[in-house]
């Protein structure tokens, strides 16, 4: 039998038993035994072969020949190759996911070591250049996560801030210094508002101090209003731009709005806007939005208005601009309004005024020093400027807040005042001090007033007290007050209105109560009961 032919019979005869084997094998002059027997053998390959029987255990290696006894080796090898191969195929998809997760587990830990690393500022290769490898002496780049380049990015940033010099000493010294002289009340903690008025205003300012010209806050003047009408119309004609609603509200017209911001940053805006206006450029900005919008000036606000308002912030909250566009008022306008709004109106009720006093005294409670005799005392300054009135009404929650401020106003008028209240002989002598005052001051505007100078002609009252007798004064004695200057109307005062005051002063036979100037009160006089 030929070694094929032997080869043949075992794969079709895969179940007989061992000895049929054995004794084909054993036949004379068989080729199992010559040298070329285990070669030719290993030329082939066999299919698996099952398990052995219990039979096959009982025979010795020693009974088969030495060329057979190969052959079963390298089969028996070949069969537990297979079984090693079916196994890990089969409990393959049982540990593909555990061995991905371990995969990332350890991209996670290698990242983790980059980062910390880099955040730390160790002397590293990862951390000089993490996404450049070395690689048979050619640099190739490796793209990072996110996250990885969010901590390249945080680390760079930080090495260059304690690299790059300290500009603050010489920003202080050389700039806010500077600034304090033209601005001694600016808010110096914001810096984006620093850097911009060192980039529109300081040039100006320098300007201005050479001509003699301060720099003003506060209410704009007549001039100053004509001034700004003046430099939006020149800029309106220079820019080709119809309207002033589309140089401050391009966001309404959305097919020309990228043409306005353009010509905007190209004709520079701001400094035309703020020629000749000795202010700094956001409240000139501001005056010229309120002046220029045609929804600031439409009259009282109408009951469906003030439910609509009601409506809107409720939806919207403080978004005024949206709620502008719904109800066709300006932002300024409806702030106000909604400021001022309230259910109650009249006359105050003893509760009404119990809270209020509470939450004022709160406030000043902050302001207050210990005196000499270890009583509280307050500036007379602090008793109203820069009260937090907001949150008075929010307190209050049945008055606005501009009813908070009138009522607080009116009880501190009659606590400050000395001898009382202020009517009869006084109040005479208090109107005929203001006209002499007025026109001994060399104004144009009463913008350009300080009424705080003034407020010792009635008895050491609030500036809103010699504020409300002049316009009482102008509206009174001085016909067609509203289309005459300033200086005009003084003049009608000083030569006209004086001289009768002062006629009814003779005639009058109260006493004269005298004038007390005070810079600061005690906390007591202003609050006897509690």
């Amino acid at each position: 039998m030929t070694e094929a032919e032997l080869l043949l019979q075992e794969k079709k005869k895969k179940k007989k038993n061992k000895k049929h084997r054995l004794e084909l094998a054993s036949e004379p002059g068989s080729p199992q035994e010559t040298a070329t027997e285990v070669d030719s053998v290993k030329t082939h390959k066999h299919k698996k072969k099952k398990s052995k029987g219990p039979e096959e255990d009982d025979f010795t290696p020693a009974e088969v020949p030495c060329g057979i006894n190969e052959v079963k080796k390298k089969r028996k090898r070949e069969t537990e190759n297979l079984n090693v191969t079916r196994v890990m195929t089969e409990e393959s998809a049982d540990v593909a996911v555990p061995q991905e997760e371990e995969v990332k587990k350890k991209k996670k830990k290698k990242k983790r070591r980059i980062d910390e690393a880099v955040s730390a500022g160790e002397s590293t290769e990862a951390d000089v250049s993490p996404t450049l490898l070395q690689v048979d002496s050619e640099a190739c780049y490796v793209p990072l996560t996110s996250s990885q380049q969010k901590t390249a990015k945080k680390s760079k940033s930080e090495k260059t801030r304690k690299n790059a010099p300290d500009m603050t000493p010489h920003l202080e010294d050389a700039v806010v210094q500077e600034l304090k002289e033209f601005l001694p009340d600016f808010p110096f903690h914001n810096l984006k508002k620093v850097l911009s008025v060192i980039k529109y205003d300081l040039p100006r300012f320098r300007e201005f101090k050479k001509q003699g010209i301060p720099v003003r806050t506060g209410k704009f003047t007549a001039s100053e209003n004509k001034k700004l009408q003046l430099n939006v119309k020149n800029f309106l004609l220079g820019c080709g731009i119809d309207r002033a609603a589309k140089l401050f509200k391009p966001y309404r017209f959305p097919d020309e709005k990228l043409t306005i911001m353009r010509q905007k940053r190209q004709l520079g805006y701001i400094r035309c806007l703020c020629a000749g206006i000795p202010r700094c450029w956001f409240t000139i900005l501001g005056r010229a939005r309120k002046m220029f919008d045609e929804e600031n000036y439409m009259g009282k606000f109408t009951e469906d208005e003030n439910k609509a308002l009601k409506e809107l912030h409720t939806l919207h909250g403080t978004n005024w601009k949206t709620i502008s566009d719904k109800i066709g008022r300006s932002n300024e306008a409806l702030k106000y309004r909604f400021a001022v709004m309230s259910e109650v109106y009249g006359p105050w009720s003893e509760v009404e005024m119990k809270t209020l006093l509470t939450s004022v005294r709160q406030l000043l409670l902050e302001r207050a020093e210990p005196g000499a005799d270890g009583s509280l005392i307050i500036k007379k300054s602090d008793l109203y400027k820069k009260l937090a009135w907001v949150y008075v009404a929010k307190q209050q929650q049945t008055r606005s807040y501009q009813q908070c401020r009138k009522r607080w106003m009116e009880y501190l008028t009659r606590r400050m005042s000395t001898g009382g209240t202020i009517k009869g002989r006084k109040s005479l002598n208090g109107q005929i001090q203001l006209i002499k005052a007025l026109n001994e001051m060399a104004v144009e505007d009463p913008a350009d007033i300080v009424w705080d100078d003034l407020t010792h002609l009635f008895g050491n009252t609030l500036p809103d007290f010699p504020r409300m007798r002049y316009y009482q004064l102008r509206l009174t004695y001085v016909p067609g007050w509203n289309t005459m200057p300033f200086c005009d109307v003084i003049d009608f005062l000083y030569e006209k209105v004086l001289p009768q005051l002062e006629a009814q002063l003779e005639t009058c036979e109260e006493e004269d109560m005298p004038c007390e100037e005070r810079q600061t009160y005690k906390l007591s006089e202003i609050f006897p009961d509690s």
